[in-house]
């Protein structure tokens, strides 16, 4: 059996266990000690499974012997007997507090202790009665920023971030896939067709003993409670609040109920449309032949007529007279139309990828070194080039590296290139250069042109208006060494909106001056919007698949910035990472002289 928390899952309880410490007035240096823990945790590039094992996390500099018993409890049980304690003694809405940006442990206990404060709704209450700003301490922009942080949680209440679903999902489904009763297991719903946000879990399995995935699945030690079960179908709440639902059915109606609960709901509704007028009635459970007199109304037997025999979705679309649809693609954006016509695009896969770009270093913000990143890289992921991409000067908050830095830095790529290439790996030299709030970047084009690589980014001044921030951009995109426009909308998802920017002038400069558009893989950002992709390859503007990575661990982003890509319908030409390092070095260089030709 596997760990009952992943990683993430336990470096949060470490945090929780450090915040709670320090909202009852513990010792300081416990209050350290189990925040130092969760940042030593975060920075070992090894597993769970690796840092569990005998003497391993007690060789951690930060982890001693008593943290490592309370992290190996909690791996294996999914909590421990130290933040039950803790958690028994804090308000009853302890979970959803804290979720408040700004309100720290000692906040929260003046709240508690002078204003009785047990919920997110007592907070609420309080603050729009005046009575918080009263306190010592907090005063009306205090007040005023805690309504802002509880209308954010009500806003997004119920949403989780792809990444957070797909640890659940992978979890639950590699138990089901151990079952000998399991003859398929498959997650299904928004979680298989790659949306950035998820509201729930769909599992589908086949089964000829569907009593035994039920109680497996029910029985999970991610399930906290059990909200229904049935004899072929379940729902259950997990850790993290999010609900997840099983479906059982037999193996001739799996490639059937796959289709159908990977969704979505338009591209079901038009695909069974489609059905009808060949004749079809398409379902959970199959592709069924209907006599010509049948009515459009589902039947009152789901089974009624005689069913086609589909071993898989690939069967199905083509029963349709489709091309099969990837997942990612099926949103009822032309897909359906581009299948019938076969048309639609051989989307790029992770295997095409062949270098990471926008990489932080231990430079700036970044936790691994520029060395170990492109070991990892070249090792663990197989690429052929990574580029360091640290903040420039202006972005004091992320350690910007000064341009009397840069040669120093630039030296030890050098020599970790001289180790390197003889094994068919580069590093390149680059930079994320702000962009300042009138569309100048922040290092000098001297500075900029010895780069390889230019990554250009708005870290600040986000309440700009639409028609400011468009002319920021533009100007941006405009400048001969700006290779590529990153994190385009400057969205946190689930914490920070987009900015106003108008995309189609974005993308007209972009298509005029070859810039190209980043889609950045941090699961906190996904951007640039899959709906836009789309839009922006029509105009022939070509996407880097950008990590974000500030730690080796980082470099998996990878993984979410291939999602994203493939639902905005890429293909590998449209990719520039999936070009061999020449040719991506080649395609800079043209860039760049481009761009002073249009300039002069």
């Amino acid at each position: 059996m596997g760990l009952a928390l992943d990683k993430a899952a336990i470096i949060q309880l470490l945090e929780r266990i450090a915040f709670l410490l320090e909202y009852q007035g513990a010792n300081p240096f416990k209050v350290r000690a189990f925040a130092n823990a969760a940042r030593a945790l975060q920075n070992r590039p090894e597993s769970l499974e690796e840092l569990v094992s005998p003497g391993k996390l007690e060789e951690i500099e930060g982890i001693g012997k008593s943290i490592a018993g309370v992290i190996r409890e909690a791996a294996n049980t999914g909590t421990c007997k130290e933040y039950e304690e803790l958690r028994q003694q804090a308000p009853e809405g302890f979970d959803e507090l804290i979720k408040i940006p700004n309100l720290g442990p000692k906040k929260l206990r003046a709240l508690v202790e002078n204003l009785g404060i047990r919920t997110i709704a007592d907070l609420e209450n309080a603050c729009r009665e005046g009575r918080v700003a009263k306190l010592p301490g907090f005063g009306l922009k205090s007040e005023e920023k805690l309504l802002a942080g509880i209308e954010q949680i009500k806003r997004f209440a119920g949403q989780w971030l792809y990444a957070e679903a797909l640890d659940y999902a992978l979890r639950i489904r590699d138990t089901l896939e151990r079952l000998p009763a399991a003859i398929a297991v498959a997650p299904a719903g928004s979680l298989r067709r790659c949306k950035e946000i998820v509201r729930d879990l769909d599992f589908v399995v086949a089964s000829e003993t569907p009593e035994e995935v039920i109680q497996a699945f029910v029985t999970h030690n991610a399930v906290v409670r059990i909200l229904s079960q049935g004899t072929t179908k379940a729902s259950v709440l997990l850790q993290n609040g999010m609900q997840a639902d099983l479906r059982v059915v037999d193996q001739e109606s799996f490639a059937a109920a796959l289709q159908y609960f990977t969704g979505s709901k338009e591209h079901n509704t038009k695909l069974r449309g489609r059905a009808r007028k060949m004749g079809y009635r398409l379902n959970e459970y199959g592709l069924f032949e209907t006599s010509s007199s049948s009515s459009e109304d589902e039947p009152a037997d789901p089974l009624a007529g005689r069913r086609l025999s589909l071993a898989s979705e690939e069967e199905l679309y083509g029963a349709l007279g489709l091309q099969y649809i990837d997942p990612e693609l099926r949103e009822d954006m032309g897909e359906i139309e581009a299948a019938e016509e076969g048309k639609l695009p051989a989307l790029v896969r992770l295997e095409d990828y062949r270098g990471v770009l926008h990489c932080h270093s231990t430079w700036s913000d970044g936790r691994t070194s520029i060395a170990e990143l492109a070991e990892a890289a070249m090792v663990e992921w197989k690429w052929e080039y990574l580029a360091i991409c640290d903040h420039s000067q202006v972005a004091t908050y992320a350690n910007g590296v000064k341009i009397e830095d840069l040669r120093r830095q630039h030296a030890e790529i050098d020599a970790i290139n001289r180790k390197l290439q003889p094994r068919g790996f580069q590093v390149l030299k680059g930079c994320e250069c702000d962009i300042l709030a009138d569309g100048s970047l922040d290092y000098p084009d001297e500075v900029l042109k010895a780069m390889e690589l230019v990554v250009v980014s708005v870290h600040s001044r986000f309440q700009m208006s639409e028609e400011e921030m468009t002319e920021r951009l533009i100007r941006a995109i405009r400048h001969p060494y700006a290779d590529i426009l990153g994190h385009v909308s400057g969205r946190l998802l689930l914490a920070r909106d987009a900015y106003a920017v108008d995309y189609q002038r974005i993308f007209e400069v972009a298509a005029e001056w070859g810039t190209i558009i980043e889609i950045n893989g941090d699961p906190n950002r996904l951007d640039l919007d899959w709906r836009l992709c789309k839009r922006a390859k029509e105009m022939g503007i070509k996407f880097a698949v950008n990590p974000d990575a500030h730690s080796r661990e980082g470099l998996a982003n990878v993984k979410y910035g291939i999602n994203v890509a493939r639902k905005g319908w890429l293909e590998p030409a449209d990719v520039v990472n999936c070009l061999p390092l020449e040719e991506f070095k080649s395609l800079i260089h043209k860039l760049r002289k481009r761009k002073l030709e249009k300039l002069k």
